[in-house]
């Protein structure tokens, strides 16, 4: 039986990566702030991926074990005005969303076989122009996206694949979240008070239908067992956004200004 670690595998598109490698036959061992229910061929684990201590204690309950692949979907997300925000929230992003990752992967990467695989999701603003007030996000998605292909370049030399997952809007609690952040960021923004009133109306015009997670999962465990993967997969981006990122810098801006003026 082949084992896999997930992050964030207590909900959104980490639970739903778990469920689906159990359910063809997997260990998984399941890594996330929150606890999980027992299951069959599954090893949970409440833990801060940012803390060193706790994940050297895990890999050491691992030593015996094999992975064939470590699976990081952890992260979290903040709408705020980059001006006006405090540097603690800007830390919190970084520290979980790029440094914990790779403290889960330096830890473990021990315990990978020698043609195992590290998937890394990011998300598809990593490679887009940045929103405003989606900044902090931007920054940490877009600096995580590019270890992910420094990491692939690396392993690359010893046989092993990285591969990196771009979603767009998924049924998660992370995306629902994203809606109550940029409302909370219009009550309590000074500098931007109508923008942000206006931007959380055309987010939820464009966003789109976020689809289920289980999509994602089906798109992962195919990276996972697939003979040749491809080193990056985009899944459910959003047009709008792409096709205003392909704009010249100069005439995004005036864009993105006209509609929130």
């Amino acid at each position: 039986m082949k084992n896999v670690l997930i992050t964030g595998a207590a909900s959104g598109i980490g639970k739903a990566v778990k469920d689906y490698f159990i359910n063809n036959g997997y260990t998984v061992i399941a890594l996330d702030k929150v606890k999980m229910d027992k299951e069959n061929n599954l090893l949970s684990y409440v833990v801060d991926i940012t803390d060193k201590e706790q994940l050297n204690m895990i890999k050491e309950s691992l030593k015996e074990m094999e992975l064939s692949t470590i699976i990081n979907v952890a992260g979290i997300h903040k709408m705020a005005s980059l001006v006006e925000n405090d540097f603690d929230s800007l830390k919190k992003l970084i520290d979980i969303n790029l440094l914990g990752t790779m403290l889960v992967n330096n830890i473990f990467y021990p315990l990978l076989s020698k043609n195992g695989r590290i998937i890394i999701v990011t998300s598809e603003v990593a490679k887009l122009e940045p929103m405003p007030f989606n900044g902090l996000y931007n920054i940490s998605k877009s600096a995580l996206d590019t270890y992910a292909q420094a990491l692939r370049q690396e392993l690359n030399l010893l046989g092993q694949k990285v591969i990196t997952i771009r979603p767009g809007a998924i049924e998660t609690p992370l995306s629902i979240g994203s809606l109550d952040d940029t409302e909370k960021l219009a009550q309590d923004t000074v500098l931007f008070k109508k923008q942000a009133h206006k931007f959380l109306d055309i987010t939820k015009k464009f966003m789109g239908k976020p689809i289920k997670p289980k999509k994602v999962a089906k798109l992962i465990y195919k990276a996972t067992v697939k003979k040749n993967p491809k080193f990056i997969y985009k899944i459910h981006h959003n047009i709008l956004l792409v096709f205003l990122s392909i704009l010249p810098i100069r005439l995004q801006c005036f864009v993105i200004k006209l509609i929130l003026k």
